[in-house]
């Protein structure tokens, strides 16, 4: 029963001396708190004393370990027991849950402070983007024009002016030595300054005020432009005078008929500017920042137009392949007119291989605007004055020189008539849209046509290499019973020997 008392005594005084420490250490623990909140005199006053006060507690601290340990030196086995270890762990979990109590409240404070502190910035990034309501966001400009800021009277006056500087500006084209203007005015149908003007504005403002923050204060920058429209076929007139005015046509290389002799003359190179890629060009000028600030210039370079055909392709064109002649004399000085002038408009062809010849592409139109006079013609097997009286005698002579040349016409028709200068199926009328002489050049070498007129009768001769022909000569026949002809092409060889015979067509005539 002593033995008991004895050790509930311990106990007691354990519990007592445990309690005086966390006591000490708690007041040690306001002490320090309150002394933050002094002023500096005061807060030096209360460390010299807190400092005494450590001090003591220190030795006190000491000599209470000092009696423990002799305490529980002496009495191991029962500091040892499961009561006292109980004990123990009592004061320690009053320990950690003060400890815990102070960390959960400094925790507390620091949320608070930190959703303060996110309405404060909410608040702020609010209002930041309030202030530009009415106004235009940061960064923004119109054709690089800064327009940040401004409100709407004063952005309708910006764009305004912008307006007017692009339709006073000019487009500038240099090609070498020349120089041409187009004013922008001109080329323009349409400019939208209002459609961007409410864009500007609007920018932004249909968002999240977070949104409209970002954009105001991220830097978020953005170019505009109007919509303009162009008028493309002012435009492409404008860009025409330029193409002709500096347009050089290449020259083709041709013949020159000396006699019995035909000399090459060369082809010369031509010059012109891309008239496609210059409407490109001013087009994206146009649409361009460029437009709204000055005169756009616009430096043009010559490309080289070659001929289509090479100086060399016509070497071996040498040799008189076939020649056949009518005569006009006394039928009318206009219809000879008429003749000379559609003799004019064929001579000089050059027909490469495989290229065809359209009579009616060469003569058009039959009009006095063409050089031709009212002359007789066939019109549904009547005679009457009409422009270009003769022209079918051209066409026939043509025919015939054709023929000669071992060439099968591709399209041809006779007369409603008879005529008298040539025989019934060796005749080639022309109807304008309707009737027309035409062949291709079968061979391997060019040929090349020399017609003209003299002495009331006119010419028609073919040119080419004599290898063309095969050693043969060529001789159309006509078989004429009553009104129809069936014409024929015979081919002779060297000896005068009959080797080719192909059938043409058949001529049927009123």
């Amino acid at each position: 029963m002593e033995r008991n008392e004895d050790n509930n005594d311990i106990i007691r005084k354990a519990r007592q001396k445990a309690k005086q420490e966390k006591e000490a250490e708690e007041k040690s623990t306001e002490e320090k708190i309150d002394s933050e909140k002094i002023d500096s005199n005061e807060k030096i006053l209360n460390e010299e004393s807190n400092e005494e006060v450590q001090n003591i507690e220190v030795v006190e601290k000491d000599n209470i370990e000092e009696e423990q340990n002799n305490f529980i030196e002496g009495n191991k086995e029962y500091v040892n027991s499961e009561e006292v270890q109980s004990i123990k762990e009592e004061i320690f979990e009053e320990d950690n849950s003060q400890e815990n109590n102070i960390k959960n409240s400094k925790k507390q404070k620091k949320i608070y402070i930190g959703i303060i502190c996110f309405f404060v910035l909410i608040g702020i990034m609010y209002l930041g983007a309030k202030r530009y309501d009415n106004l235009v966001y940061p960064d923004i400009t119109l054709y690089e024009e800064n327009v940040s800021k401004l409100n709407e009277t004063e952005l309708n006056k910006k764009v305004n002016t912008l307006v007017n500087n692009i339709k006073n500006n000019k487009i500038i084209v240099k090609v070498e030595d020349k120089e041409y203007e187009i004013l922008v005015s001109d080329i323009i149908e349409k400019i939208d300054a209002q459609k961007v003007k409410s864009q500007i504005m609007s920018y932004g403002k249909d968002k999240t005020f977070l949104e409209q923050f970002g954009l105001i204060y991220l830097n978020v920058g953005r170019n505009y432009k109007f919509d303009i429209k162009i008028d493309n076929d002012t435009l492409q007139e404008q860009v025409n005078k330029i193409y002709e005015d500096t347009h050089i046509v290449a020259i083709e290389p041709t013949f020159e008929v000396n006699g019995d002799n035909l000399n090459i003359i060369k082809g010369e190179n031509g010059k012109s500017i891309d008239e496609k890629n210059l409407m490109n060009e001013i087009i994206e000028k146009i649409n361009s920042d460029e437009i709204g600030k000055n005169n756009l210039v616009l430096e043009e370079e010559y490309k080289t137009i070659k001929p289509n055909i090479n100086d060399k392709d016509l070497q071996g064109v040498n040799y008189k392949i076939s020649s056949a002649t009518t005569y006009f004399g006394g039928t009318g000085y206009n219809r000879g007119l008429n003749i000379e002038n559609a003799a004019n408009k064929i001579d000089g062809t050059l027909l490469m291989p495989g290229d065809e010849f359209s009579y009616e592409d060469k003569v058009s139109p039959v009009e006095l605007s063409n050089g031709y006079y009212m002359a007789p013609v066939i019109v549904n097997g009547t005679h009457k004055d009409a422009p270009g009286g003769g022209v079918c005698q051209v066409s026939s002579t043509l025919y015939n020189a054709e023929l000669k040349a071992g060439i099968l016409p591709t399209e041809r028709y006779n007369h409603s008539k008879s005529v008298s200068y040539v025989q019934r199926g060796l005749d080639a009328t022309l109807a304008t849209g309707s009737k027309n002489l035409r062949f291709k050049n079968p061979y391997d070498y060019p040929i090349y046509i020399h017609a003209y007129t003299i002495g009331g009768q006119i010419t028609v001769e073919f040119w080419s290499n004599k290898s063309v022909l095969d050693g043969k000569k060529y001789t159309p026949v006509s078989f004429v019973k009553g009104n129809v002809a069936n014409t024929y092409l015979y081919g002779y060889n060297s000896k005068g020997e009959l080797i080719y015979k192909k059938f043409i067509d058949t001529s049927i005539y009123g």
